[in-house]
């Protein structure tokens, strides 16, 4: 009896298919989070049809280590409760703003190839950051550049599709952050060179909520890994105060931070001040169901305008600034602050929500049982740049800015991976003892 030659080839189970949609998307995704929203996008549909075959074969179920991200999923949905239900209807996409966080978060395979990439793409972004800053050109138009003209001091400079310089500040403070940490833990070129140049490229996009918060997770480096040598981190600081002297001189952060100083006759500063006003002002004149669950997304412009307009006046008097100007600027619910956007967006619901997922997600962190150096080293490492995340946070609105909603998904995501991971191959050595 003669077999088919189809009868001796296995075919891959539908398991391992779903895990490669899986492995395709998280290296995807790693090179596109910071330089492609086209790349990101194709990676985010390829890793939906991976989760969707793990669901169907069975591998893919909520777990206890999704509550953190499911209360902000919840509090995403908050959103129909605004006073613009249609306008709010418009503006949910909770599926795909939490689909890196799955995608990565279910990653099996190759942790440490995918952050090495991420290194190599952060070193990427960084000399694109500052190409921009000194030439004013983005990177993929060098070759069709006709006149390249060299700018001292250097300009503003964004990433290759972020739209926001705060949102590229702070994604660039958490790579830092994650890099510099690593870097403790190994030697690799990689770890340090990525390090190196996203601590630079901070001070080219000159936000300065994104330095502060480098600087706070700098600060909370040696509470974290305490095993550091105390010649070791006394060069560390050294090199860091030196670095941040030079470029503080050579930057135009140095007029940022004076004008920070002397922010009452920064309007900018003032307008921030006032926007914070607004908001507290307008959230307590509403009726209860506002004040519970916010007025919605991008529902809050017209409700908070004549707030935001007296307070703006009133501190400009204050400060004897001349800023009227400012009164009829677009976007006005715009908080630059995450807590207070999220309180107008919202309510009260939905910032206890947010402040219950951060908890959750440090508690969870500080927590984790981690046995290998490379699970232990990236979970401390995301600890610190998430902790610095919260804390820039109180100067931009960060989730109004889907690149850096993303790339936080991503980072999380990753590092839950990696904790998943090592438990389980432990468990799978013992088992084979």
């Amino acid at each position: 009896m003669k077999h088919s030659y189809f009868n001796n080839i296995e075919f891959p189970s539908v398991d391992y298919i779903g895990k490669k949609f899986i492995f395709v998307s998280a290296f995807l995704l790693t090179i596109g989070i910071t330089t492609s929203i086209a790349i990101t996008n194709i990676a985010l549909t390829i890793g939906f049809v991976g989760l969707l075959i793990l669901a169907l074969s069975k591998n893919f179920s909520f777990e206890k280590k999704d509550i953190p991200i499911g209360l902000l999923f919840l509090q995403n949905l908050l959103s129909i409760f605004g006073i613009n239900v249609k306008n709010s209807f418009t503006n949910l996409n909770p599926v795909r703003l939490f689909l890196p966080y799955f995608i990565l978060s279910r990653l099996s395979e190759k942790h440490k190839f995918i952050v090495n990439l991420l290194a190599l793409v952060t070193i990427f972004t960084s000399i694109c950051i500052i190409v921009k800053a000194f030439f004013n050109f983005e990177i993929q138009d060098i070759f069709s550049a006709r006149h390249i003209y060299f700018h001292y001091p250097p300009i503003q400079a964004g990433s290759l599709w972020s739209t926001s310089f705060l949102a590229t500040g702070s994604i660039m403070m958490m790579l830092a952050l994650l890099f510099v940490t690593l870097s403790f833990y190994y030697k690799s070129i990689f770890y340090y060179t990525s390090a190196a140049f996203a601590f630079f490229s901070l001070f080219f996009i000159q936000e300065l909520s994104a330095i502060l918060g480098f600087f706070i997770g700098i600060i909370l480096i040696p509470f974290f890994i305490k095993k550091i040598k105390k010649k070791n981190l006394i060069f560390f600081y050294t090199i860091i105060i030196i670095a941040f002297i030079i470029l503080f001189e050579a930057s135009p952060v140095k007029q940022k931070i004076i004008n920070a100083v002397h922010y009452h006759k920064n309007t900018s500063i003032l307008l921030r001040f006032a926007q914070w006003d607004a908001a507290i002002k307008a959230i307590q004149k509403q009726n209860l169901k506002t004040i519970m669950f916010g007025f919605g997304l991008n529902n809050a412009d017209k409700a908070i305008l004549p707030y935001k307009i007296e307070s703006f006046k009133n501190i400009c008097n204050k400060y004897s600034t001349h800023c009227s100007s400012y009164t009829q600027l677009n976007g006005i619910g715009y908080m630059d602050n995450l807590y207070f956007q999220t309180l107008i967006d919202y309510g009260i619901i939905g910032e206890l929500l947010l402040i219950l997922s951060f908890f959750i997600i440090i508690r969870n962190n500080l927590n984790a049982q981690t046995i290998s150096k490379f699970a232990t080293a990236f979970n401390k490492a995301t600890t610190i740049a998430f902790v610095s995340f919260i804390v820039s946070s109180f100067f931009f609105s960060a989730f109004l800015y889907i690149d850096m909603f993303y790339f936080l998904m991503y980072i999380l995501g990753l590092n839950e991976s990696i904790k998943t991971w090592d438990s389980s191959d432990i468990i799978n050595k013992i088992k084979l003892m």
